[in-house]
């Protein structure tokens, strides 16, 4: 009677997902360059990725966040169709 629906994923979470695990990676790999002496990552390029990764982040937030403010006609339509 009743159907469980899935909940879509957005690609929103997919963007969020990468840009933690290449923050993570990036800082995995410094750190080890680092201790075992083989090289040294320059500042310039820790802070570039950094930033990047971080404007990412709040553009996501921000677009999130104007469809909350504004409502998202697209889910509004599709919910007034499911009724």
């Amino acid at each position: 009677m009743f159907h469980k629906r899935k909940r879509k994923k957005h690609f929103s979470n997919y963007i969020v997902a990468a840009a933690i695990t290449a923050v993570a990676l990036y800082t995995a790999a410094a750190v080890t360059l680092q201790f075992c002496g083989l090289a040294e990552i320059s500042s310039t390029l820790t802070t570039c990725w950094f930033s990047f990764w971080t404007v990412e982040i709040v553009a996501l937030a921000a677009i999130k966040g104007g469809k909350v403010k504004h409502g998202d006609n697209k889910t509004n339509d599709e919910n007034k169709e499911d009724i």
